[in-house]
């Protein structure tokens, strides 16, 4: 499973050592636990969430870790890899991709897996909730421009037929509409140099409308007996809706797009800062410092405001042992 099939007993007996080597530097190191993530970048997201949920344990982060041929590697195949020998002072934390849908087997805390339950740590730093306070804190000024929770809303309904149509089709024929292509079709123009803002993304939305309806009218006719109720209801009972689906499909691509955007509308806050002297400056800074809007998106998880926050955080309280009086047992 995961990787573990083919393991010759030389390759299962380097996981085995490994995993018990890092649980005794968490414990030397006074942690709860080793955790083994998926990349740097994903020690940000998990060091937040623990820290949040569990403020008085600390957690020892390895993001890389040498594989059966000797090689520092990375990546959630390698996170997988350690499956047999993960324990309450071992474990992994991993991007669910399209595994929390799938169901897929073994992916859960009782096997010592946690997982973002979005597609990747990006659709949680691109909840819709969260990005007005984002810009306030970038420019001091409020967001009146842009309403972020209709945008990715109205996105989301977008591409949702397109999303029930790339999931039957994994079920069905994975080759007919893979991931690679559903994700070329995702794209909305806004991710731009200079990204239209107007109208609240009008155009843009109003170009992936064209793209991606052209394709979904494709398939109705080539497949006119494909049961896609099922699969709306199979998925909307693990919480992907028409509006929520900007959560479910590639966390990059969501990411950049909703980055170009923010960045957009901060430069326009100030520049119509009416009140701030030096605005020109401010600007300037903004574009100087060209990760602060990056490093806000990052810094922020509006905590039991959705699903998948909420999944998280009962998979914390169960693993740790906790009762949660706002979910269910």
């Amino acid at each position: 499973m995961f990787g573990m099939r083919h393991h010759t007993p030389g390759r299962e007996d380097h996981y085995a050592q490994a995993a018990k080597r890092f649980s005794l530097d968490a414990k030397m190191l006074r942690c709860r636990a080793a955790v083994h993530v998926e990349n740097k970048d994903d020690i940000v997201f998990w060091g937040q969430i623990f820290r949040y949920f569990c403020p008085k344990e600390r957690f020892h982060f390895l993001s890389v870790s040498r594989n059966e041929n000797g090689k520092m590697t990375s990546g959630v195949t390698q996170c997988l890899k350690y499956y047999r020998y993960l324990s309450p002072v071992f474990f992994i934390c991993i991007d669910s991709d399209y595994r929390y849908l799938q169901q897929e087997k073994g992916i859960n805390v009782h096997h010592f897996i946690f997982q973002t339950y979005t597609y990747s740590i990006e659709n949680h730093y691109c909840f819709s909730g969260e990005l007005d306070e984002i810009c306030s804190r970038v420019t001091k000024e409020q967001n009146n421009l842009f309403d972020f929770r209709k945008f990715l809303s109205d996105y989301s309904r977008i591409i949702y037929d397109l999303f029930i149509w790339h999931l039957y089709f994994l079920n069905s024929d994975p080759t007919c509409f893979p991931k690679y292509s559903f994700n070329q079709y995702i794209n909305a123009a806004a991710c731009k140099p200079a990204p239209s803002i107007r109208d609240n993304g009008k155009h843009s939305l109003d170009e992936l409308r064209r793209k991606v309806e052209g394709r979904v009218r494709h398939f109705h006719r080539e497949y006119p007996s494909a049961d896609l109720e099922f699969i709306r209801e199979k998925y909307g009972k693990l919480g992907l809706m028409p509006e929520t689906t900007y959560l479910f499909v590639r966390g990059h691509n969501v990411y950049d797009m909703v980055s170009c955007i923010l960045k957009e509308v901060c430069k326009v806050l100030l520049k119509n800062a009416k009140d701030r002297k030096n605005t020109a400056e401010a600007i300037a800074g903004l574009y100087r410092e060209k990760g602060s809007v990056d490093t806000e998106l990052k810094q922020r998880i509006k905590y039991g405001s959705y699903d998948a926050i909420k999944l998280i955080e009962k998979d914390i309280n169960h693993f740790f042992g906790r009762q949660d009086e706002n979910t269910d047992s």
